[in-house]
């Protein structure tokens, strides 16, 4: 092999792993379900109803001085949903709500993160429900609890229209509200 093909081949090897190495520069945190949680918020008849999502894991790769590197891939086990009421809780279940029998999952996936300022991040990514994929922008901040354990807060407002979530008479957002309010808490530990 001749120098100049040597070079050739040293810059192609450069640009074929550099996405890579950049990528594993990235550090991993591996989510702490005991100290995590994800909430929601919507409106019925005027009241406000809660609920919370009891099983959730991901992949997160994420650091606030590579946010172009960053990404988060996020999965929610549906079959996992609680309210205070039982018959709530049992009805979201059902084909008209979340139809976890077909849709077990709820998967969340960002790559895009921009600084808004001190320890404070917005997310663009997309939130897969009903197997119905759609934009979302999530707001959250950082805190660091030691060199290795950070703890994660953020919300958005979802459009539970958009993924089919209440068909048929609950497609009428009269009763029930379309906005949906989303709360984390997530504790995260480097690995």
């Amino acid at each position: 092999m001749n120098r100049h093909s040597a070079r050739k081949w040293l810059l192609l090897t450069i640009i074929l792993f550099l996405p890579f190495s950049v990528y594993a520069s990235v550090p991993a945190w591996k989510i702490l379900p005991s100290e995590s949680s994800i909430k929601f918020t919507g409106v019925q008849n005027s009241a406000p109803a809660s609920g919370t999502f009891k099983k959730f894991n991901g992949t997160i790769h994420f650091d606030p001085n590579q946010l172009n590197s960053s990404n988060v891939d996020i999965v929610i086990d549906m079959n996992s949903v609680s309210m205070s009421y039982g018959d709530f809780t049992t009805a979201l279940l059902t084909e008209d709500w979340f139809n976890v029998k077909l849709f077990p999952d709820a998967v969340f996936k960002a790559s895009k993160f921009i600084k808004t300022g001190d320890n404070k991040y917005q997310a663009d990514g997309t939130l897969t429900i009903r197997d119905k994929t759609v934009p979302i922008q999530i707001i959250f901040n950082t805190k660091e609890l030691s060199s290795d354990k950070v703890i994660v807060t953020g919300n958005t407002i979802l459009k539970r229209i958009q993924f089919g979530v209440g068909q048929g008479e609950w497609a009428d957002t009269d009763a029930i509200k379309d906005d949906v309010k989303v709360i984390f808490s997530v504790t995260a530990q480097r690995i």
